[in-house]
């Protein structure tokens, strides 16, 4: 008998040891730093010496990491084609995620109007492989209904709130037209989504120009949503 009790003892401690193993192996931060190119540099870091533009260079030597880096440069010599006023960028890594979100600033020629273009990546370090925008919505267990659901508020609120302050009234613009003068008539489209310290936030540009003035309501922040 009471070598049963010690059996059944030595059977629990085993457990409980082999399940906290287990836990602190899965809930461990993951060691990116052992992938770095370059030891003295960060995982990420200003690739030009330019005191108005930042661009991204991935310090990691891996053709997944190469093919994004080419992708990021050639985003920014296309940038400067235009009137250009402003390329940056932020980064995190949560977890084995490395996400980068890229704003870049376009001015019109007619110096009256700019557009943000906004380009995000988000890598899986340990796969190594970019996510797709619903592998990331499935990682915090949104679904692609539930996004659109989320995103039609959002602009919803910006119509009433457009609506109260008198920019036009629902008959001169309903909240379909309002859409569609927004270029969001899909609102899952031009979604580039961006993990910071594992709180999933989206950046998404719409049109702010048209006949009602609606440039003086929206600010760069309007762009910005915080999902999670």
């Amino acid at each position: 008998m009471l070598k049963d009790k010690k059996m059944v003892i030595f059977i629990i401690i085993f457990i409980v040891l082999i399940s906290s193993l287990i836990y602190l192996l899965s809930n461990r931060d993951y060691n990116y730093k052992k992938l770095l190119e370059n030891k003295n540099r960060d995982i990420v870091y200003n690739r030009i010496d330019d005191y108005r533009d930042k661009v991204p260079h991935i310090n990691i030597n891996n053709n997944l990491i190469n093919s994004i880096n080419k992708d990021i440069d050639s985003m920014y010599e296309n940038y400067l084609i235009f009137s250009p006023d402003g390329f940056k960028y932020n980064y995190n890594v949560s977890g084995n995620i490395l996400s980068i979100i890229i704003m870049a600033d376009v001015i019109h020629p007619e110096k009256t109007n700019y557009d943000i273009i906004y380009k995000s990546y988000n890598i899986d370090l340990k796969k190594m492989k970019v996510l797709t925008d619903k592998e990331i919505l499935d990682k915090y267990n949104i679904t692609e209904d539930k996004m659109e659901y989320y995103l039609y508020n959002k602009f919803l609120n910006y119509y009433n709130d457009l609506l109260d302050k008198k920019f036009f009234t629902e008959k001169q613009c309903d909240f379909e037209t309002f859409l569609e003068n927004k270029n969001v008539d899909n609102l899952l489209d031009d979604n580039n989504y961006y993990i910071n310290n594992n709180h999933l936030e989206l950046y998404k540009y719409f049109n702010i120009y048209t006949d009602y003035k609606e440039e003086k309501y929206f600010d760069r922040e309007s762009f910005h949503f915080i999902v999670t």
